[in-house]
């Protein structure tokens, strides 16, 4: 199999897929946007003890008050980055 068939035969079976769903396409846009704003918290919260108390302390509020939405993902993320 030649590359140019090679690379036909895998046009025609993306061409068949279903596409993702939508849910999953916003995730993944929205991704970028949260890992920014969660290396900005824990950069401030290394510099700031009573901004990490708040995140230890209660999570989910900190990170609403920091514009972060406090989804399942976010949450795991933000205390896979603190340690916690």
């Amino acid at each position: 199999m030649s590359s140019n068939e090679t690379i036909e035969e895998l046009a025609r079976l993306i061409a068949v897929m279903q596409p993702a769903p939508g849910g999953w396409v916003e995730a993944a846009q929205e991704l970028p946007q949260l890992h920014a704003g969660l290396d900005n918290l824990v950069a401030r919260a290394e510099q700031d003890a009573e901004l990490r108390a708040r995140l230890v302390s209660d999570l989910e509020s900190a990170l609403a008050e920091s514009g972060i939405e406090p989804t399942p993902h976010s949450l795991a993320e933000a205390r896979r980055r603190l340690g916690s």
